[in-house]
């Protein structure tokens, strides 16, 4: 459809929701038969978040339109009113009113758009020079150093190895175990330099072959350790691993 310029220049105050009752029903019974003028709707979809960004401070950074501009565009609109179109619907000059303030508010925009874009830098002014700090890079974690401590049973059947972590509030341990019985439940204690024993854990020996792994902590410092123990629940001692 061709000789939509009036209704594309009321787009805007009918998304502002500006426009009086009888036009909006005039301007959404074109827009139904006119697809040039919905994609210019869709175009302004946006005009009224983009007003809602704009702050008083941001206001009255910007100089308001000219009254020379205002009173133009309403002696046009006055103009264009004498013609068809004002005969055909009647009123007043007030229908333009409108058009003429979003004509102001756009010019706003427009200004605050500039404003952002220099950074709302006044003139003269220049952007502080940005300084980049590049973290330094992680430093490896070291794993913790373990002391190693290796017995064999007198009968040379059951064979442990220890591994002792020294830690604030005592000494965390591991040992790896073979040749204890198969089918045996064991225990395993810490034994102090004064006599106290503390027990490190007890297990189920499920395997015929091979080692297994065992872990435990105690509250005695490595200072303090004397010995580690493995017995049956039976008290049948399988190994002892001076400390």
């Amino acid at each position: 459809m061709t000789g939509c310029g009036e209704q594309k220049a009321s787009l805007g105050v009918y998304v502002l929701g500006a426009i009086d009752p009888a036009e909006r029903s005039r301007l959404e019974s074109h827009l139904e038969s006119c697809p040039s003028c919905r994609d210019e709707l869709a175009g302004l979809a946006g005009l009224p978040a983009l007003l809602g960004r704009v702050t008083e401070a941001q206001i009255t950074q910007v100089a308001g339109p000219p009254e020379e501009l205002l009173d133009s565009l309403l002696a046009r609109a006055a103009e264009e009113r004498k013609g068809s179109w004002g005969r055909l619907f009647g009123g007043g000059v007030t229908r333009w009113a409108p058009l003429a303030v979003a004509a102001a508010v756009l010019l706003v925009i427009g200004a605050l758009i500039g404003v952002e874009m220099s950074g709302g830098l006044n003139a003269g002014e220049r952007p502080a020079a940005v300084r980049t700090v590049t973290p330094p890079p992680p430093t490896p974690t070291k794993p913790p150093k373990a002391e190693q401590i290796s017995a064999k049973s007198p009968d040379q059947k059951v064979d442990a190895r220890v591994m002792l972590f020294q830690k604030k509030w005592g000494t965390s341990v591991e040992i790896y175990l073979s040749g204890a019985p198969y089918g045996e439940s064991c225990r395993w204690y810490a034994v102090a330099k004064d006599g106290r024993r503390d027990m490190l854990g007890s297990w189920h020996v499920a395997y015929p072959r091979g080692y297994g792994k065992y872990s435990g902590s105690t509250m005695f410092s490595r200072d303090e350790l004397f010995s580690f123990e493995v017995v049956t629940v039976g008290g049948q001692p399988l190994i002892t691993i001076p400390a």
